[in-house]
């Protein structure tokens, strides 16, 4: 994959969320300039849902920049497929999901995307291990890396369930899906609640995605640490130290 062609699908993507942000302004605005303007107050209670989908499209804008930001502050370059799946997953799972409300349209969505997160957030453990360890030996224990990478995922998935709750508490929001009827699809029991069963049931697929990365990553660096480690190099743009790898063997 080459650098144009991960600079158009971000583009692609940016893009996208300037049209539905503006799209939804469009519509309140609308809604303003065709009524009393004694029934403004309950038109934007009315467009409260617009209102949401603007914010949430214009936060998915912001943090497409954040892998960028990272590579400048860390010095590092990180791979574009990496690049495109997190800005993919969080295009979907914040923007699209709030404007079309996937989460409640498809029972298997939310479940689908905490997978996912486990996957990846495994994944940017295994780099996270390196980028912090590349300038001495990398003679780790293959499962000390795979035990890292499973926690760091699982980590980021209970802080944000945490902000989800937060949410919630704050704001009034429904994002641990208190409000489900008792027939949705989650695990335990009716009379535990939708919400305790809704974070639950994200936590276990966030472990089960974080195991999936795990194993992957114990086996790639058991079997194949020296063809790994070579790769990973590729990742440091510049050390200023000028220090390097002591042993990849």
């Amino acid at each position: 994959m080459t650098k144009k062609t991960r600079n158009n699908i971000f583009l692609l993507i940016r893009i996208s969320l300037l049209l539905l942000a503006l799209s939804n302004i469009f519509i309140v605005f609308a809604g303003l300039l065709t009524i009393n303007r004694d029934l403004r107050i309950e038109t934007l209670n009315q467009h409260s849902k617009n209102i949401e989908n603007v914010f949430f499209a214009l936060i998915t804008l912001a943090l497409t920049y954040g892998t960028e930001i990272i590579e400048k502050r860390q010095r590092i370059d990180i791979p574009d497929i990496l690049e495109i799946v997190i800005a993919l997953f969080i295009f979907a799972g914040i923007c699209l999901s709030v404007q079309f409300n996937l989460y409640y349209r498809y029972f298997w969505w939310d479940d689908l995307l905490h997978a996912l997160s486990g996957v990846i957030l495994g994944f940017i453990g295994f780099i996270v291990v390196y980028r912090l360890n590349y300038r001495f030996s990398m003679d780790i224990n293959p499962a000390l890396i795979a035990l890292f990478s499973f926690t760091f995922a699982v980590t980021f998935g209970v802080l944000w369930e945490i902000l989800e709750f937060t949410g919630d508490v704050l704001m009034g929001t429904a994002h641990q899906k208190w409000n489900l009827p008792e027939t949705a699809l989650l695990l335990g029991k009716s009379y535990q609640g939708s919400g305790l069963r809704d974070t639950m049931t994200d936590l276990v697929v966030d472990c089960t995605g974080a195991l999936i990365t795990s194993v992957i990553s114990y086996f790639m660096y058991k079997n194949h640490r020296k063809k790994v480690l070579h790769e990973m190099q590729k990742i440091i743009v510049h050390d200023p130290k000028g220090v390097f790898i002591k042993s990849i063997s």
